[in-house]
């Protein structure tokens, strides 16, 4: 008799893919995991927070496959857009932990930033920083998700498409629209 990880008793059938659905998923998971991981390493410059990311991205394909869903878009679009919020909240936890202290320090706080990180911890507010002043720039919503969707996070064309429920064409024009606006950002201001 079969049990499930968790060693509660017998595997719910549901619980267990068949070869053919794991096969799949493996599949699946060789693509999506070292696109997501570059991605957030990239972002974040911190190995650890880069794979826990990724592995929470990649657990809820898993889950979503043991549920029987069908996905309709390509599984990297529903790994992204669970990756990119795991990776927004985990930014806002290091945030309310790494805030700077204006005398002593309190019992169990670190200095921000912290020094003996081996990583630069403030990469990924870095990061966030430079993402609002993209958006700020290019002023329209979908036109910065579609610049942030193919320049941060790496998806193409028609995975962009498949998510905001448009054409390819217009994820195009989109993106060409955005690269202009964003690139108003690196250059000198004419009328100062």
């Amino acid at each position: 008799m079969a049990t499930n990880s968790g060693g509660a008793g017998p595997a719910r059938p549901r619980d267990r893919l068949s070869r053919e659905q794991e096969a799949k998923l493996s599949e699946v998971l060789k693509e999506v995991h070292p696109r997501l991981l570059t991605v957030v390493m990239r972002m974040t410059r911190d190995y650890h927070l880069a794979h826990d990311v990724t592995q929470e991205a990649c657990l809820a394909v898993i889950q979503e496959f043991r549920r029987g869903t069908v996905f309709r878009k390509p599984v990297i679009v529903y790994a992204t857009v669970v990756a990119r919020n795991k990776f927004l909240s985990e930014l806002g936890r290091m945030r309310a932990q790494l805030e700077r202290p204006s005398d002593e320090l309190p019992e169990g706080g670190r200095p921000w930033p912290d020094t003996t990180a081996p990583y630069d911890i403030t990469a990924g507010l870095e990061y966030l920083e430079l993402l609002a002043a993209v958006k700020a720039a290019i002023r329209d919503e979908r036109q910065a998700t579609v610049w942030e969707l193919t320049h941060v996070w790496g998806l193409k064309g028609i995975e962009i498409a498949a998510l905001l429920k448009v054409s390819s064409a217009t994820v195009s024009r989109d993106l060409e629209k955005a690269e202009t606006k964003a690139k108003r950002i690196s250059e000198p201001h004419a009328e100062q």
